[in-house]
């Protein structure tokens, strides 16, 4: 497969326009990374997802881990060397300019937050990567801070890859782990606009947990002491409150929210 050239590095400024200042860390400090990417190729060969670590403060990626969905033909090392000069090779136009609006309304929330809330915040978002000439893939991306600068920076990011599980892209989505609070974004206001407290009943909750055991409906049942049918009942219920589609992905929305 034949590649593009790198783009004018003055092309991915804007994914960097949004940071308040530069943070000139040291090359000495960087020991503090090194359990980061080593945490992140762990993770990368325990999982189906692809994952990478940017690097606010050079302006690259630090990682990038060999499964070849994020990779679109190319090496880990090739993209890791590219870095965001990646994005303009593999991202349609009408998708790139949707990823440089979300990154600068995600470093826009982030910056408004307290520092010591900046580390349990991540965005999901969804865009498209071109494999090949006539092949697109949509992809969701969540991005989660790891590292901060000492002046509360964000430093190294996470980004965890895996297929969409929809077929057109969903809501950009701000997650703050320590109170389950959700903001999504609006393309058209430019703004986040905070989501109603996510609730589940005691009920619902048995049956997630139940689920993650592996039980099926009938089983659930016995143990909860209903039928099949008022299961599935529960199990559509929480669909539509948890946007999933199917129990494996209200399970894991579920832990990442906190509510079971």
């Amino acid at each position: 497969m034949e590649h593009s050239l790198q783009p004018p590095q003055k092309n991915i400024i804007p994914f960097f326009s949004t940071l308040p200042r530069r943070m000139d860390i040291p090359d000495e400090d960087y020991t503090r990374a090194e359990p980061c990417v080593a945490m992140a190729d762990a993770l990368a060969r325990s999982t189906n997802h692809s994952i990478y670590l940017i690097d606010y403060n050079r302006r690259n990626f630090l990682y990038v881990s060999p499964n070849p969905l994020f990779l679109c033909g190319r090496s880990p090392e090739e993209v890791r060397r590219k870095g965001y000069a990646f994005y303009f090779e593999v991202v349609p136009p009408d998708d790139m300019d949707r990823l440089q609006e979300i990154n600068e309304a995600g470093f826009r929330f982030y910056y408004q937050l307290p520092v010591e809330k900046r580390l349990h915040c991540s965005i999901d978002y969804d865009f498209h990567i071109r494999v090949t000439d006539r092949r697109t893939y949509l992809i969701h991306h969540k991005l989660t801070p790891v590292l901060l600068s000492p002046q509360g920076d964000i430093w190294l990011a996470l980004c965890v890859v895996s297929l969409s599980p929809t077929p057109q892209a969903g809501d950009v989505l701000i997650t703050d782990k320590t109170c389950a609070d959700r903001y999504v974004y609006s393309f058209a206001a430019r703004h986040w606009k905070k989501r109603e407290e996510l609730i589940l009943s005691d009920r619902e909750r048995d049956i997630l947990r139940l689920s993650v055991m592996g039980l099926s409906n009938v089983r659930i049942g016995e143990a909860l002491f209903i039928d099949a049918n008022t299961v599935k009942y529960h199990k559509k219920n929480v669909f539509e409150k948890l946007h999933a589609e199917n129990i494996t992905e209200a399970v894991g929305i579920a832990a990442n929210l906190g509510l079971i």
